[in-house]
């Protein structure tokens, strides 16, 4: 499983006079190649390093002027054979933010660089091969048992991306600045793809530090899979997919202690009837709650169990086809 920096974001605030010169200067290049700015939802977009992996939107507003960049890892590095969720190395990291900084510095003709933006969006990224498009969706459709975790809450599918509820599963932080998302990739019929979103400047500072841009890039390039999974664990409980009836059979047979045993068999009846992960362990009130999901993944057994009308008996655990 490849798990790396799929897309992150720069932003740099600028005066209106810096913002009307670098934009006059834009619309002058897009015009001698005989293009034009494009309009977006974003602003004013220059597609004139998109094939080095970047893309600049010019944001104007009344009260602040921005200018942001996109960037695609896998592009701005520049290797043809590169994947589109590429295996981080220092090699390659170190390729990364330096071709970033020549390619940003020469496109504002050294006004400015790489530094001069901050993060303030990250995304990563895994692909699950499952085996099958059938698996595929039904272990989305299992994760929508979770409901919602703890300050995570549901996102709606985005119709306008062709997400529906059948190939897509995604929990927003309520405060935390963390997007959680697994969809069925257009064209990839075994795969699932799972991504984490970083969304808020905080929220990157404190997996990035407060260092320099580059240094939080390659921080945060080297770390992937780890920023990756502190997440995916978080929302994904451990454990194969059974049927109610099936896990307490199995709860009874590997779990000795009897209180123990008692609160796990009834947080499986507590997750369906509350629709919510969260909810079911609020309502189970029980405090040790997290020996209860400790000794789920234990045991080998997710507390989410399959619905009776879903025409499977078990579903392998995504952590086992993650190498976990």
């Amino acid at each position: 499983m490849n798990c790396s920096m799929r897309f992150f974001e720069l932003t740099m605030a600028i005066d209106a006079n810096s913002y009307s010169e670098q934009l006059d200067r834009a619309n002058r290049r897009a015009k001698k190649a005989g293009n034009r700015l494009r309009s977006t939802d974003l602003g004013l977009t220059d597609e004139t390093l998109l094939s080095d992996g970047i893309l600049v939107n010019y944001h104007d507003n009344l009260k602040k002027k921005k200018i942001r960049l996109i960037a695609l890892p896998c592009a701005v590095i520049g290797d043809d054979d590169l994947p589109e969720l590429w295996t981080p190395s220092n090699k390659n990291i170190s390729r990364l933010v330096g071709r970033l900084d020549k390619l940003i510095s020469a496109y504002f003709n050294s006004d400015y660089a790489l530094d001069d933006f901050t993060l303030t969006r990250v995304d990563f990224a895994a692909d699950i091969d499952v085996g099958n498009q059938k698996k595929v969706i039904d272990h989305i459709k299992l994760l929508h048992n979770i409901g919602r975790v703890k300050c995570f809450s549901p996102l709606k599918p985005n119709k306008n991306s062709g997400e529906t509820k059948e190939n897509f599963f995604g929990l927003a932080g309520n405060t935390n600045g963390v997007e959680f998302r697994v969809y069925s990739p257009k064209n990839e019929k075994r795969i699932l793809r799972a991504e984490v979103r970083l969304t808020k400047k905080d929220t990157i500072r404190a997996y990035a530090g407060d260092g320099d841009t580059i240094d939080q890039i390659s921080s945060l390039a080297s770390r992937s899979a780890a920023i990756f999974m502190d997440t995916f664990q978080y929302i994904v409980p451990r454990g194969d997919y059974y049927k109610k009836l099936k896990a307490e059979k199995l709860i009874v047979e590997r779990v000795s202690e009897a209180p123990l045993r008692r609160r796990m068999i009834r947080l499986l009846v507590l997750i369906p009837e509350k629709k919510s992960l969260h909810l079911a362990q609020k309502a189970l009130d029980a405090r040790d709650i997290k020996r209860v999901m400790a000794e789920f993944a234990e045991i080998g057994v997710s507390p989410v169990t399959i619905s009776k009308r879903h025409d499977i008996k078990k579903l392998e655990s995504l952590y086992g086809y993650m190498g976990g």
